[in-house]
């Protein structure tokens, strides 16, 4: 995992340590599929701020992010809450859900 703050923004190219992790059910092209959404451990950046790293990876390929706050557990929570918004809008075709549920408990 990348740790160093750009002055743009932070750049992920992994999650590192996965401590959580869902797989809704979905249809991909009208077969079934899994959407895997899965959060790396929060870590602190030089700059003092906490970051969550996050991914999703459906059949048409895995998105890197993060969730930014002024400790880990806000880091965590907007992590959980990024995700979340990014299921039900870029991966909306896929009719996800969990648990035979539409509500996919994030």
């Amino acid at each position: 995992m990348n740790n160093r703050a750009d002055t743009e923004e932070m750049k992920i190219e992994r999650i590192g340590t996965v401590f959580a992790e869902r797989e809704p059910d979905g249809r991909y092209n009208g077969s079934p599929c899994k959407a895997v959404v899965r959060f790396g451990k929060p870590f602190q950046n030089e700059d003092a701020s906490w970051y969550c790293p996050y991914s999703v990876t459906s059949p048409a390929g895995e998105r890197l992010f993060y969730g930014a706050g002024v400790d880990s557990l806000q880091a965590l929570r907007i992590a959980i809450s990024n995700a979340a918004a990014e299921v039900k809008t870029l991966y909306a075709d896929l009719n996800l859900r969990w648990a035979n549920n539409e509500e996919l408990g994030f």
